[in-house]
């Protein structure tokens, strides 16, 4: 177990793997001549909200973050999911008492600075199993199997519950981009992790279909910009372009 000081009731995991079939060793992939993987971390601790540690599926992932002095727990190699990922990573820490656990992706290397306080407070909502994010989706969006889109009714407070996520739609009605953030409590993560992948889960790759699937809430709040995922090498351009020029959406 890494040594950890407890700075707040949150802590921030990244999940990170060697394996993406779109872009390989996507993690590593310079950015500004900083590894993707940990300009994720940097980012998330320079905002002060949690601890911020990395479930790595690879040596290489942690050995490079060593050099950054960034916190990582090795993880099982042979995770189908980032979020059965961060729980192997959160047992090393289930003792320290947090109270709010949050996955944030790997692969968005620049992110506003609510995105992470504004998804945390929808769990101030006790009938919330997990809080995540979403933004407008755009026209160029729609066809684009690459973007989750989530299908929700929203309130006037720009947040509500989620009815279903898919990576095709017929309609852009009630329909928005999805955010790759989720916050569980302890009690949400574990109840998650123990249900059995679901066959839609499967068929769209979306391991948020497992929550729905099986009766948990997952409540969204939308905010004014998508970070954007690095997903492809057309991706990564865009986001080595944007660190360059200084231009941060």
């Amino acid at each position: 177990m890494i040594d950890i000081k407890k700075k707040s009731n949150t802590i921030i995991l990244i999940p990170a793997r060697l394996e993406s079939e779109r872009l390989k060793n996507k993690p590593l992939k310079l950015i500004n001549g900083v590894p993707m993987i940990a300009q994720v971390a940097l980012r998330a601790t320079k905002l002060g909200i949690g601890d911020v540690v990395v479930a790595s599926g690879n040596q290489l992932i942690t050995d490079t973050l060593n050099k950054y002095k960034i916190k990582s727990v090795m993880t099982s190699s042979k995770h189908k999911s980032g979020t059965d990922r961060i729980y192997e990573a959160f047992n090393h820490f289930k003792k320290v008492g947090y109270n709010y656990i949050v996955n944030l992706q790997g692969d968005l290397p620049f992110f506003r600075d609510c995105l992470i306080p504004e998804t945390i407070k929808l769990l101030k909502d006790h009938s919330v199993d997990i809080g995540s994010a979403v933004c407008e989706l755009k026209k160029e969006e729609f066809g684009d199997s690459n973007i989750v889109k989530a299908i929700a009714t929203l309130d006037k407070d720009y947040s509500g519950f989620s009815k279903d996520f898919k990576r095709k739609v017929k309609s852009i009605k009630n329909c928005f981009h999805h955010i790759g953030i989720y916050v569980f409590r302890p009690s949400s993560l574990k109840k998650f992790v123990k249900l059995k992948r679901t066959s839609i889960e499967k068929k769209r790759n979306l391991e948020q279909m497992r929550a729905l699937e099986n009766g948990m809430t997952i409540k969204l709040v939308k905010v004014q910009q998508s970070p954007i995922s690095v997903d492809t090498e057309n991706d990564l351009k865009k986001v080595r372009y944007f660190f360059k020029k200084k231009i941060y959406n």
